[in-house]
Order: C-alpha cells, then sequence, then structure tokens
C-alpha cells in the first residue's frame, strides 16, 4: 500500500473517525483505525462493536491495500505535520514521511478488524440540518442507567409523511416530529450514544440529506452523511406506549416567557440542592409564582408575568428536569399546561407544533 494526501484533509477526518475506536478494547484492534486505499480513495474506519464509522476521501493512490494502525499514536503523529504526507506500507508495519520527518508505525493486519455493515435497505432521507437542531431536543430525556435498556434508546418512528423522535427516562419525555417527503413505514429504537455521535458528524460536515437505512438483517441502523457512514447496533425491546402518557384532561395553561421563567428556575434550583431539587409552581392572575427552600439555607420567591387560562394549580417539579426542558425550546414563549398537581404537565415551545415536553410532578406529601 502506497499513496499520499494532504494533512488539512487527513486530520479532520482521523479525528472524526477516532471517536468510535474501542477505548481500553479487549481487542488490540479496536483501538485501530482501518486505512484502506483503492483508486484515488483513501476510506478510514473504526469500531468499538457498538458503533462503527467509515469516511471516504480522496487522495493519490500509487499502490493498493488496507492496514490498521493505533488511532491515538495516529492522530498524534499527523496533527503535528503539515503538507503532504506519504504512506509506504510493508506487510503491517507503515512508514509515515514529509520531506523532512519520517517514522515506522507497526500496525495489526487488517484480516483481524471487524466488518462494519454499511449496505441498508428501507433507505428513507431527512434533511441534515433538521436533525442537527431535532436530535438534541430529545436525547437529554433518554435514560443513562444501563438497568433498563430500552429507555436508554431513542425511538425513531416514520409514517404518513412524519418522522417522530420519543426519548424518556420514565420521569419525563421529549418528543419531536418532522415533516418529510417519505411515507415509508420505518421504526427502530437507537442508541442516545448514537444519536449523539450522530450530531456531531453532521455538525463536523453534514448538509443536503442524510440518508438512514437498516441492515438486512435488521439488527443495525446506518446513516448516511455526505463521505461518512455510521452503522450502530439497534436495542433489542418493547419501547413504553408513550403516547399514553400524554396529558388528555388539561385544567390550566400557563403561557410564559421563556427566558424569565428559565431564570427563575435557575434561582429556584440555588435553594433546593439539598431538599431533593424541588421547585413549587403556583399559576395566579398575570403572573407564576415559584418558590423552593432549603432547611439549612433559607427560601425564595419569585414572580414571572404570565397569561394564565383555567383553574388555579399548585405543581412541584424536579428542577433538573424542568430546567433541562426549558433550555432545549428556543421559540421567545412558551406554555405549560396542567392537568392537576399529581398529573403529569406537558410543555410547549409556542409556535414549534413538533416539539412537547412531558414531566412528572413531584409528590410533596
Amino acid at each position: 500500500m502506497r499513496f499520499s494526501v494532504l494533512q488539512s484533509e487527513l486530520l479532520p477526518a482521523l479525528s472524526s473517525v477516532a471517536r468510535s475506536c474501542g477505548v481500553r478494547a479487549q481487542l488490540p484492534v479496536l483501538n485501530n483505525i482501518l486505512i484502506s486505499a483503492s483508486t484515488n480513495t483513501l476510506k478510514l474506519s473504526a469500531t468499538n462493536l457498538e458503533v462503527g464509522v467509515v469516511k471516504s476521501l480522496k487522495a493519490e493512490v500509487l499502490e493498493e491495500g488496507e492496514v490498521t494502525l493505533p488511532a491515538r499514536t495516529l492522530v498524534d503523529v499527523v496533527s503535528n505535520l503539515s503538507g503532504k504526507i506519504e504512506f509506504v506500507a510493508s506487510s503491517d508495519q507503515v512508514e509515515i514521511s514529509t520531506p523532512s520527518f519520517s517514522s515506522k508505525i507497526t500496525g495489526i493486519s487488517a484480516s483481524e478488524f471487524p466488518a462494519i455493515p454499511l449496505s441498508g435497505k428501507e433507505a428513507v432521507e431527512i434533511d441534515a440540518q433538521a436533525l442537527l437542531k431535532s436530535l438534541p431536543q430529545v436525547s437529554f430525556a433518554a435514560a443513562i442507567d444501563e438497568g433498563r435498556p430500552v429507555l436508554t434508546g431513542i425511538l425513531l418512528e416514520i409514517k404518513e409523511n412524519q418522522v417522530e423522535f420519543v426519548a424518556t427516562d420514565g420521569y419525563r419525555l421529549a418528543h419531536k416530529k418532522l415533516e418529510i417527503s417519505q411515507s415509508l413505514p420505518f421504526r427502530a429504537l437507537i442508541p442516545r450514544k448514537t444519536f449523539e455521535e450522530v450530531v456531531r458528524l453532521i455538525a463536523e460536515e453534514g448538509s443536503g440529506k442524510v440518508r438512514i437505512s437498516t441492515s438486512d438483517n435488521q439488527n443495525q441502523i446506518i446513516f448516511t452523511i455526505d463521505q461518512t457512514q455510521l452503522s450502530s447496533r439497534l436495542i433489542e425491546g418493547q419501547f413504553p406506549a408513550w403516547e399514553k402518557i400524554i396529558p388528555q384532561e388539561l385544567k390550566c395553561k400557563v403561557v410564559v416567557d421563556k427566558a424569565e421563567i428559565l431564570k427563575a428556575v435557575k434561582l429556584a434550583s440555588v435553594f433546593s440542592r439539598s431538599e431533593a431539587n424541588v421547585v413549587k409552581l403556583q399559576n395566579s392572575d398575570g403572573k407564576l409564582v415559584l418558590t423552593s427552600e432549603a432547611k439549612e439555607l433559607g427560601s425564595q420567591r419569585k414572580e414571572v408575568e404570565a397569561v394564565s387560562v383555567g383553574e388555579e394549580l399548585q405543581i412541584a417539579f424536579n428542577t433538573k428536569f424542568l430546567q433541562d426542558a426549558l433550555n432545549a425550546i428556543d421559540t421567545p414563549k412558551l406554555s405549560l399546561e396542567l392537568s392537576g398537581p399529581l398529573s403529569a404537565a406537558m410543555i410547549k415551545p409556542q409556535k414549534d407544533e413538533g416539539l412537547q415536553y412531558i414531566i412528572m410532578p413531584v409528590n410533596l406529601s
């Protein structure tokens, strides 16, 4: 194998792919990046057996071949070079050189590198920038605890020219809906970490459409983002019937400025850290009152201007759950819809019908 490539093009690709290498993996080859050279194209691949990434870039290939090299060493070396870099492989050892530098790095045979499934079917396409905006609005609500694996994933479902993303950890739920031009039925439960990597890849190079498909055996999801493909295992299991969580009976609706209520919740969290992070909300004519207290610290009360329709209610929430939802909303106004002091509440951004959050209240008794 022999090829040359510009450092300015190679380094970003290496850094991006290296994120998906196995960390302290039992298989040494998982710490490596697979380099495949063929017909003016260089492919860089990495996997931790859960997520695999393959990135293509142009290179001057004089002799085809493939080998794996340690990701960390490769990134560290290339990041300190400049200009055109030449790679020459002899067996599993690769010489890396520029006019003023040369080194030899010992790799592992490409035959030991696991296959990354990249051929898929049932493909759908979603606008890259819509995904870049939507996924962070939902992913934070997925569970981190691996005790219930299905809750660590994000449900992706396509039906009737709409794509829906749903995440829940059992205490809160985030739901985002986008309009698309395809109506091909599609449903998959995708790990949260996979979507977080998809967001990073789109931010680095995503434009146009992201192609999503499943592998032939239906246990992998494949994202194609420009010259990058990401393959991830799917989570097995039954996702909760989330539609049943949506409140059906509305007793009051409070419309409030997003920046003002977020500031009030942050103030409340200062006084609630030692008391289970609880903030109480009370609506009344023309205002929303937020209170919190701690026995050893003291208490606080903050009034926020609001338009309230319906009954006056007092309800309590975990400040972190409330703050996470508010941070994910990007409209100036939002609505808080309440069904009772012990019923799930819904938070919606004004003028964005495709996004909603459900938060379970805290039972103060």
